[in-house]
């Protein structure tokens, strides 16, 4: 049993309006084609499919405001209701409350002690580890969380060799170097469909496998319509080719969010609506009922990931 974890920042789940949510009138047909054409919104609850099943997933956490990053990443990746043990919910970076619930028992180290590989997919570009290394990188709470078990960093080497994805999918933004001429490039730009593939073949070799992706969350924040179409066909895309080149049979994708934004083209920022957790593959029946709120997602999967 394999597990590859998707993570789309600021993706919630919309009301069943074409005016104001961009989900409805974008085509995604691999999320579509999951549904039998249909697109989940508020209003039509729990989707099961011969193929998937999405969970609507409580972001609020019983806290009052606005869900943010920070303490729902730490939330999703610990199990531990990360704004009520701070007080609020706290974003777009961790603090040394967040960083320190991170570092007990994250899902990376639960794999880990259990003796199950992990990988952490995304890559950073040269300047992330020249920043690290002077202790001025910020990061995410799930670089937090792969750092505490020591699931390393990946980098240009393995972007160039596939073994890899960019935050940006296609590389069309990797960060150049000085070495690398004004008209060349450090890694190849490919599409969002072979990025699905590379992050598949990635999932193959591990136990559990996480991607971020933050430009659902960026589009959301820009509500720029083109922007936001161009981002939800790469989404779909990505999704497209993590799903051909996965035995659905023996693995299970999961992918979630930490609050909504993207859905709501009315909002100014987040939002409180809850977020979809779609299941792709083996096992999904078993971990649906369990999902309600952000906290159940870890203990649920690493269930199903380390049981005989």
């Amino acid at each position: 049993m394999r597990v590859l974890m998707i993570f789309f920042d600021g993706w919630g789940l919309g009301a069943n309006d074409p005016a104001v949510n961009p989900f409805l009138t974008n085509p995604m047909p691999t999320l579509r084609g999951l549904f039998d054409g249909a697109m989940p919104t508020t209003g039509n609850g729990h989707f099961q499919s011969a193929r998937a099943a999405l969970v609507p997933t409580d972001a609020t956490l019983g806290v009052p405001g606005l869900p943010q990053s920070a303490t729902g990443q730490t939330t999703i990746f610990t199990g531990v209701n990360a704004p009520r043990q701070i007080g609020e919910h706290l974003g777009p970076y961790p603090n040394a409350a967040l960083r320190q619930i991170l570092a007990e028992n994250n899902i990376f180290q639960q794999v880990v002690a259990a003796n199950r590989s992990a990988a952490f997919a995304n890559a950073y570009p040269p300047i992330f580890f020249e920043r690290l290394a002077r202790g001025k990188a910020r990061r995410s709470a799930t670089s937090y969380a792969a750092s505490a078990a020591n699931v390393r960093y990946r980098d240009t080497d393995d972007l160039r060799a596939g073994r890899a994805v960019s935050a940006f999918v296609t590389n069309d933004r990797w960060p150049r170097t000085p070495r690398v001429p004004a008209d060349g490039a450090d890694v190849p730009v490919i599409t969002a469909y072979d990025a699905g593939r590379n992050l598949a073949q990635l999932a193959r070799e591990h136990d559990f496998t996480l991607f971020e992706y933050f430009l659902t969350d960026a589009a959301g924040h820009k509500a720029k319509p083109d922007f936001t179409a161009h981002i939800l066909a790469q989404v779909d895309e990505l999704l497209r080719g993590v799903i051909d080149g996965t035995d659905l049979s023996e693995s299970l994708i999961v992918t979630t969010s930490d609050h909504g934004n993207l859905e709501d083209s009315s909002a100014k920022g987040h939002t409180l609506n809850p977020v979809p957790t779609l299941l792709i593959g083996a096992q999904r029946e078993k971990i649906a009922p369990r999902i309600h709120a952000l906290t159940d997602l870890t203990p649920a999967i690493v269930d199903v990931l380390l049981e005989k």
